[in-house]
């Protein structure tokens, strides 16, 4: 049995970028850029103005009350031929070019139209109210790396700098199933020790949300010949196959088996997390295999902690591997397992402070304690108790 952190090392190094396609702008929200973004423009490409106002020499406006004579007016888009020379001002729009003489802009708040011109009641500095030009970025230089996730902001970037389509890395096709001649179809009334298949839906919905291309496969009665037949057709168009049920050590789990005996190499069988403990990680050829416990809070907290990851490098993320974020311990947490744990908490934010709550839950199978958690603790191997108000580390769901 091995370690939580050796066995996400073990999956992020066997696990490889797919390659990168060339897709339009329009559909690049939430990939994965796969080359660095360059700005293509200087950004301002002009010494741009902050403000509506007058555009005006300093030097003019030393002394205040002053009135100075208005020459134009510049709105955002426009063009300005003229010099600004002493006792001349440009009326000016935000985000409108500032004129050729003018080191300043004065806001209209503190102005006055009068019978000469314009009136300026507050002096201004040199390059008051100015986005110089190229200060934001120059042409040239790197806007987003490589191995970024393009979200609404990414999308502003690449439209300013023209990328009307844009390099991001290829989406895993993902095949999910369920194994267990137990389970009924979700349209079907359980009878007798039947229950509804909710793994798949779970294990969809979060390998779409990671950014795959999913499909829900047909559940798979425990039998060796139709584990085996279901894996093997499974690989055939896919990146990974995630399984659920079928990993633990009775006469009716066999997962493991079935990939032995298609030829998988099994990298790992067993992990020291709680829940979750036999998760089978294994590759056939392109193929990776998911094997995760059968029970669904097992299954939703082995899928964050291990396929997550494999998506996610698989896209190209430059930073696969779960984040977390500290929060205060709301009530104290006791824990005598020797292994990880992850338990079921609300993460929220109370005056400033991150705050998590541990839920009460019943075991690996709570499927319904789990819905209403938003976050997990991760509890370490040697901790055993954590007393509230105690900084404790949360992975986000």
């Amino acid at each position: 049995m091995i370690t939580v952190d050796q066995a996400t090392s073990i999956v992020l190094s066997r696990t490889q970028p797919l390659g990168a396609e060339t897709i339009p702008l329009a559909r690049a929200h939430r990939r994965i850029l796969a080359g660095n973004i360059l700005a293509d423009i200087d950004l301002p490409p002009f010494d741009r103005s902050r403000m509506d106002g007058y555009a005006v020499r300093s030097a003019d406006v030393a002394t205040v009350p002053v009135t100075l004579r208005v020459i134009g007016e510049i709105a955002a888009g426009a063009q300005f031929e003229q010099r600004v020379e002493a006792g001349e001002a440009v009326k000016i729009f935000t985000g409108a070019p500032v004129p050729a003489g003018a080191d300043a802009v004065q806001k209209i708040e503190v102005t006055r139209i009068s019978e000469g011109g314009v009136e300026i009641l507050e002096s201004a500095t040199s390059g008051q109210f100015i986005t110089p030009h190229a200060s934001e970025i120059a042409t040239g230089e790197r806007v987003a790396e490589a191995g970024r996730e393009i979200g609404p902001a990414e999308m502003a970037v690449l439209a300013s700098f023209g990328y009307a389509s844009v390099s991001v890395g290829r989406r895993p096709r993902v095949a999910v199933m369920s194994t267990g001649s137990e389970l009924v179809d979700v349209s079907s009334m359980p009878s007798g020790a039947q229950i509804r298949n909710s793994n798949s839906y779970t294990l969809a919905a979060y390998a779409e949300r990671a950014g795959a291309i999913v499909d829900m496969l047909e559940t798979v009665k425990d039998t060796p010949q139709a584990t085996r037949d279901a894996l093997i057709r499974a690989a055939d168009n896919h990146d990974v196959v995630i399984t659920s049920g079928g990993v633990s050590m009775g006469d009716y789990d066999l997962v493991k088996a079935a990939l032995n005996e298609i030829g998988a190499e099994i990298y790992f069988d067993k992990v020291m997390i709680r829940p979750g403990k036999p998760t089978v990680f294994a590759k056939r050829g392109r193929m990776y295999f998911f094997g995760l416990p059968g029970n669904p809070v097992s299954t939703s907290v082995t899928f964050n902690v291990f396929a997550r990851p494999a998506i996610r490098r698989m896209m190209g993320d430059a930073l696969p591997a779960p984040s977390t974020v500290s929060a205060r311990l709301s009530r104290v947490i006791k824990d005598s397992s020797s292994r990880r744990s992850y338990l079921p908490a609300w993460l929220s934010i109370e005056e400033g402070r991150a705050m998590v709550e541990p839920l009460k839950w019943g075991g690996s199978s709570d499927l319904v304690a789990f819905v209403r958690a938003n976050a997990m603790i991760v509890v370490r191997e040697e901790v055993h108790e954590v007393v509230e108000g105690e900084l404790v580390e949360v992975m986000q769901l």
